[in-house]
């Protein structure tokens, strides 16, 4: 890759890291949902397992096509 790519990339990074640790960390939780055990794995789960239904679905109505599709007329 080009080398203005990973400057650019190692500024970005720099700076992120600089504003984390500048910012002061909030003991108390920013949404309800973050104060539920476990709760960012069951919805990378559930978010997983949706994606996988929706990509067979759309594979099954827009790609597959009938086993006689090159010999039909």
């Amino acid at each position: 890759m080009k080398r203005s790519y990973w400057i650019a990339l190692g500024i970005v990074t720099l700076i992120s890291v600089v504003v984390e640790l500048a910012l002061p960390a909030d003991s108390a939780h920013a949404h309800w949902w973050d104060g539920i055990p476990a709760f960012y794995a069951g919805f990378g789960l559930a978010g997983c397992i949706l994606l996988v239904l929706v990509a067979k679905a759309l594979g099954k109505w827009f790609l597959q096509r009938r086993e006689d599709y090159y010999d039909a007329p």
